[in-house]
């Protein structure tokens, strides 16, 4: 009699105990994501291929990631040899990395911000949208009177127009 008490007391504590657990968790899923921060995240699409066949991946704080991963409001990203990677941030645009690329990225409700210490990115930004990356020849700046879409090289201080209308 008194191994069965045991047995269906330690059984009930640990129902509870993960009852709590899984209440927990999902709580903090459903405060994560909120109207008011929503539009502060991004999605990492990668691309191209691996010397050793696996899927393709990027380093994002030093973390291997692969497609569909949620880039908060800011983090470093490395793309490796044969690998593309583009940051789809909402309403703001997105910024696609080449291979061996290094950005340290940020944003805001109104400002795409990094620091570009390797390789090459590509920017298009939304009307309203101001862009500034730090390259190593100095600061590259892109007003938000108008959408636009520039190259940015990590070791040149100059953007290059990639629109393609004659301005």
């Amino acid at each position: 009699m008194r191994k069965n008490f045991c047995t269906l007391w330690i059984r009930n504590i640990t129902a509870a105990c993960l009852a709590m657990v899984i209440f927990t968790t999902s709580s903090m899923i459903a405060l994560a994501v909120t109207p008011e921060n929503k539009s502060l995240m991004g999605e990492i699409t990668v691309s191209g291929q691996t010397i050793n066949g696996n899927a393709p991946s990027v380093m994002l704080n030093g973390e291997p990631v692969m497609t569909g991963r949620t880039f908060f409001s800011a983090g470093t990203i490395a793309t490796p040899e044969n690998v593309n990677s583009t940051v789809r941030i909402g309403k703001l645009g997105y910024v696609t990395l080449t291979p061996n690329t290094n950005l340290n990225l940020s944003f805001d409700e109104n400002t795409i911000s990094g620091t570009l210490s390797a390789g090459q990115i590509k920017v298009s930004n939304a009307e309203g949208v101001n862009v500034r990356i730090q390259t190593n020849a100095g600061l590259v700046t892109s007003g938000s009177n108008s959408a636009s879409n520039f190259t940015v090289n990590a070791d040149q201080a100059t953007q290059q127009d990639d629109d393609d209308d004659d301005g």
